[in-house]
């Protein structure tokens, strides 16, 4: 019987896998943890820039939040530095609203 299994070569042929393997999961983690890094960087900058705007420009937090269609307290979130409240789309269109507001200097 053996012998038969052998020459069909099920006898040591591994069964199809149903999932991912461990590599390929750590493969995944690790470029999930690039995306991440890549957004926080990203978010980073543009916090920046939209800070540094809000410092030059003319209008107070109030306005510059109802002008985004936000509360206030995001600016304030903002400019403490809690990243983690904001997307991407968020902080470009807080920097949209801003940069239309600040003088060129």
């Amino acid at each position: 019987m053996n012998a038969v299994r052998q020459l069909n070569g099920s006898a040591f042929s591994a069964p199809p896998s149903k999932g991912k393997s461990r590599l390929d999961t750590k493969d995944d983690l690790r470029d999930d943890v690039k995306d991440d890094v890549r957004d926080m960087e990203k978010r980073s900058r543009l916090m920046r820039v939209v800070t540094r705007r809000i410092a030059f420009s003319e209008l107070d937090n109030r306005e510059i939040a109802r002008r985004a269609g936000i509360p206030s307290q995001r600016i304030s979130d903002l400019l403490a530095g809690r990243l983690e409240h904001f997307s991407v789309g968020e902080l470009q269109a807080l920097r949209e609203t801003v940069e239309s507001e600040t003088p060129i200097s």
